[in-house]
């Protein structure tokens, strides 16, 4: 069985978190300000990030349970 990774930003080499929600798309490294995006957004840049898919999410859950606890 193969398993596509669906094209979105989260799952993007390029893109970085800022928070659970959205991040910057680093695909123009020239740019003094990298554009915002959430993570179910997509371009035609999209690179395959492997593994820091699960890390990234991974870190979502933690930070949404952390914010969860705190607000309890």
């Amino acid at each position: 069985m193969i398993f596509l990774q669906k094209r979105i930003c989260l799952s993007c080499r390029t893109f970085r978190l800022d928070d659970p929600y959205s991040g910057v798309c680093r695909v123009d490294k020239t740019v003094e300000h990298y554009p915002m995006k959430t993570t179910e957004e997509t371009c035609g840049k999209w690179e395959d990030g492997g593994h820091q898919y699960n890390i990234r999410l991974g870190w979502i859950k933690k930070t949404l349970e952390m914010e969860k606890g705190s607000q309890d």
